[in-house]
């Protein structure tokens, strides 16, 4: 995306860039070629951390745009971070395709700092990955099959074998018989069949996805063998959900895609969801689909409640806090159960996923009682805001207060004000956000409150108010990294 059309977007204050891949498939700005990218990539990994910055400012005057640094960052990370137990050090991986959403809609200096939050926050990572071994990739297998199917069929029963030497040598033989698009056809359920770490396995497909549609098919191997390893972490997992969905999406009636659309269904299905256990929630996704409700319908039900978990952390809780991290992957699951079952064209994959975000939701709910004391106690998210009834908060008020209640009833009496809101909270976002959780919530709420119902946009963006604080103190890193684009752009 060239600058000028990166900030026109910016100026017309449209939401999450992913929205638009499908129509610009390709790294649509890097200027890097394949070599010249893997040797950014090496270099990062190579330089000490309190050099990097100093290290990208040297190729930002050479005329390296943000993509590209993103990419190398990208590719770095997949080399060095062991994807052994997903939800840990490889976040600074899992984040670049939310840094890449973030940034397209940004300002040009506002791209830049997310990016070298990222690139810093990879070596942190790589810090850490030296404590625990410091594990590399392993050399690529040397291995070929006859045809695809012989490949598949080895690449399928290693997965359900759980079997990470195989799957890595029958992935290497499978990819170069496919595209980005049929390969994650195969992908997809091997993604979400499995629970494990709150669902970090689905979201790490849906990212690494996301950021080879960017990047082109040829970076496809290594992003493909880290997600295998992440994929068998654990075997075999908490699997339960998974064979259950497989059963139910027989149950699904026909023509069910055109199912009527009826958004104050939305909340009733959120009643029913929350005090539902894993069966019973997928068992109410088939019931609201037999009762002839449209698929939008059930996902936005589902998006009310992501968000609703969300906004039940403890009002106490610091940026770094698990009480409010792991709340953070109710909207993320979801967003990344959402994003692949709008990408897969196999009617049971599509199927499999909405049975899936149901049951994982359910299940992070009782896990989230359970490890930071989650209450559902007290209104839920569709009474956000209800005893401000009267009032007219305007979007300052609402970042004054710390109130995601002044900022639903704001969003809803003026719902032109979400263009502004999303840009408020972005650039709160790149100037003190402190956690890599941060930068994934607000890449899938922007684009959760575009996709749901436009009635319900308010109770996806309104919790940000409370995570994406603008009223925080500027990070030592933002200071540092607004004086090098200053520095080059005077």
């Amino acid at each position: 995306m060239s600058m000028s059309r990166r900030t026109a977007l910016w100026q017309m204050g449209l939401g999450s860039a992913s929205l638009l891949l499908a129509s610009k498939p390709g790294w649509a700005g890097a200027k890097a070629g394949a070599a010249d990218l893997q040797a950014l990539a090496e270099e990062i990994r190579k330089k000490p951390r309190a050099q990097i910055l100093d290290l990208a400012a040297e190729r930002m005057r050479r005329g390296v745009d943000f993509e590209t640094m993103l990419g190398a960052v990208f590719l770095a990370g997949l080399h060095e971070i062991e994807p052994w137990y997903v939800g840990g050090k490889l976040h600074a991986v899992l984040m670049v395709a939310s840094i890449f959403d973030l940034a397209d809609t940004a300002t040009p200096e506002e791209a830049w700092l997310g990016t070298l939050w990222n690139l810093d926050d990879f070596k942190r990572s790589q810090e850490r990955d030296l404590v625990g071994g410091d594990w590399v990739m392993p050399p690529k297998p040397a291995v070929s099959f006859p045809d695809e199917t012989s490949a598949r069929r080895e690449f399928l029963a290693a997965m359900d074998a759980w079997d990470t030497e195989r799957a890595d040598r029958a992935l290497v033989g499978l990819t170069p018989f496919h595209t980005r698009d049929s390969l994650f056809e195969i992908i997809w359920p091997l993604a979400v069949r499995c629970y494990e770490n709150i669902g970090h396995k689905i979201i790490y497909a849906a990212q690494v996805e996301r950021t080879l549609r960017r990047m082109g098919w040829r970076y496809a191997e290594p992003a493909l063998r880290s997600l295998v390893l992440g994929l068998l972490y654990n075997a075999p997992g908490q699997t339960s959900a998974f064979a259950r969905s497989r059963e139910l999406a027989a149950s699904f009636p026909e023509g069910w895609r055109r199912g009527k659309e009826d958004p104050q269904k939305s909340l009733s299905l959120l009643g029913q969801i929350r005090p539902a256990n894993a069966e019973e929630a997928q068992r109410l996704v088939i019931a609201a689909l037999k009762e002839g409700l449209g698929p939008q319908t059930i996902w936005d039900g589902l998006r009310l409640f992501a968000s609703e978990l969300f906004q039940r952390h403890p009002e106490t809780a610091t940026m770094r806090d698990r009480a409010i991290l792991l709340p953070v992957h109710a909207l993320t699951v979801t967003n990344a159960c959402g994003y692949a079952s709008r990408m897969t064209r196999n009617e049971n994959t599509r199927r499999i996923l909405l049975l899936q975000a149901a049951a994982f939701l359910a299940s992070m709910r009782e896990d989230l009682k359970r490890i930071v004391q989650l209450s559902m106690e007290g209104p839920g998210i569709d009474q956000l805001g209800v005893e401000l009834a009267g009032a007219n908060p305007t979007l300052e008020q609402c970042f004054a207060d710390y109130s995601a209640g002044a900022a639903r009833v704001a969003l809803d009496r003026n719902p032109s004000l979400a263009p502004a809101f999303r840009a408020r909270m972005r650039t709160a976002l790149f100037h003190k956000g402190v956690e890599h959780h941060q930068h994934k919530y607000a890449a899938a709420a922007w684009e959760e409150s575009l996709l749901v119902d436009p009635r319900w946009q308010s109770r996806i963006l309104a919790p940000a108010a409370t995570y994406l604080n603008p009223h925080e103190a500027d990070t030592e890193l933002f200071t540092r990294s607004r004086q090098v684009w200053r520095s080059l752009n005077p």
